[in-house]
């Protein structure tokens, strides 16, 4: 923590101080009041291949007012996500509680990783266990660094918001050449738990055995097929094509993945994609997501795809490859 920020119970302490005074003046002027909301944040993500487990271990997370030094939130215990690819489809975990913040337009959050010692770290595929790091702590120096998202957020005067933090794992964990460890980008989307919806559906047979199949057997599971979404109807799908600052690096990227699963109880492949913002939408199929390396422009075949409006609240169905529509006999 900088000078420039603001410890959270340093904030409600003035706040209690403020009102304390007000009293004590005998004002009944409302306008002395403070003004406050309450704010949560909670965790998903987007799978991504080659590993079986990410650990993070997170002290805190900072918020930038738009007027105003950035405040400081110190988790009462670290949140210790034992594994966040626990967390796909509509499953979350919070990461802050409804917490009393000063109300209005915020910049940005960051959350707070602390790494070393095992608090940060990855496990891939052949049961391996490296560092996980923001860029910057592989260096030794810091064992405390942030990853920003640039989202703007409002709380309202005495309102309550909640918002679900996306980390798009597929974006956000790159391991560098000839390195021992994987790097953390900011690769997270920011929703509003109000007005989001999901999508789930089912994968049929004749595309999971699809002749552009690179998927591979791993254990009991079937990895390399995925679900990609985009933005808007008929969209373009591209593959997962990131600049040297893990922002997309054209207009074809996906808003985010899912893994499509085998469902022994329906014996069908199905996929889930939890925290959608209400609007529409393109879903694809591909069975090439291994080949998908965020730093290349990857020419990946998606055998099928169809449009899909998600409303708020509200889960839709858009299983591939989508149905005729029934024409009526006259």
């Amino acid at each position: 923590m900088t000078n420039r920020e603001i410890p959270m119970k340093q904030y409600i302490a003035l706040v209690a101080a403020t009102a304390l005074l007000s009293a004590c003046g005998g004002s009944s002027d409302s306008n002395n009041a403070p003004q406050t909301g309450e704010v949560a944040f909670s965790m998903t993500d987007a799978p991504a291949d080659d590993l079986q487990q990410v650990h993070l271990t997170i002290p805190g997370i900072s918020l930038k007012p738009a007027d105003g030094e950035r405040i400081y939130l110190e988790l009462d215990e670290p949140l210790i996500v034992d594994n966040l690819l626990d967390l796909q489809g509509t499953l979350s975990t919070a990461v802050l509680p409804p917490t009393e913040v000063p109300a209005g337009r915020y910049n940005w959050i960051r959350l707070h990783v602390l790494s070393g010692d095992n608090n940060t770290y990855v496990v891939d595929d052949m049961s391996g266990q490296y560092p996980l790091y923001v860029p910057g702590q592989q260096s030794g120096n810091e064992k405390v660094r942030h990853v920003q998202l640039v989202s703007g957020f409002v709380v309202p005067v005495g309102g309550e918001v909640s918002f679900t933090l996306d980390v798009d794992l597929r974006r956000a964990i790159t391991k560098p050449t000839n390195k021992d460890y994987y790097l953390l980008r900011p690769a997270i989307r920011m929703v509003d738990n109000s007005t989001v919806g999901a999508i789930t559906g089912t994968i049929s047979d004749a595309l999971i055995e699809d002749a552009s199949c690179t998927s591979v057997m791993e254990a009991d599971t079937l990895e390399g097929n995925a679900v990609y979404l985009y933005s808007g109807t008929d969209a373009t799908a591209g593959d997962v094509y990131l600049d040297a600052q893990g922002e997309p690096a054209d207009s074809n990227n996906p808003v985010t993945t899912a893994n499509v699963v085998y469902d022994a109880e329906t014996d069908s492949y199905t996929y889930e994609i939890g925290f959608v913002p209400a609007g529409s939408y393109t879903v694809a199929f591909t069975c090439q997501a291994l080949d998908d390396n965020p730093e290349n422009d990857d020419a990946l075949i998606f055998p099928a795809q169809r449009n899909v409006t998600v409303t708020e609240n509200k889960t839709e169905t858009a299983d591939l490859p989508e149905e005729p529509p029934v024409i009526a006999s006259e």
